[in-house]
């Protein structure tokens, strides 16, 4: 048995779907159906997966996909340092209204 979106449209696995009621896309996984109806699991990051009853998603594009990844970027202390004097050089401008 095929599964299909609301649309009716067949969901295989590869494809791209859409959780109408949050807007989570991603990369259909697998499908199957039981006597709840029928479902598609999607990974929507490296570690999360999600079952999606498919009477509430849709087939989507793959560009609407966003990759949520986490990147690990080392960072030197300079850098931090940087970054730390950017946003305290900001906070202590005088041109604030109601400083005391």
């Amino acid at each position: 048995m095929s599964v299909k979106d609301k649309h009716g449209q067949e969901i295989t696995e590869g494809s791209y779907i859409i959780y109408t009621k949050v807007g989570t896309v991603g990369r259909v996984e697998d499908t199957k159906v039981d006597e709840n109806g029928s479902w598609a699991l999607i990974a929507v990051d490296e570690l999360t997966k999600l079952w999606y009853n498919t009477e509430f998603v849709e087939l989507t594009e793959e560009q609407y996909y966003k990759d949520i990844t986490i990147k690990e970027k080392e960072i030197t202390i300079d850098e931090v340092k940087d970054q730390l004097s950017d946003g305290i050089g900001s906070e202590m401008k005088d041109d604030g209204i109601g400083g005391g």
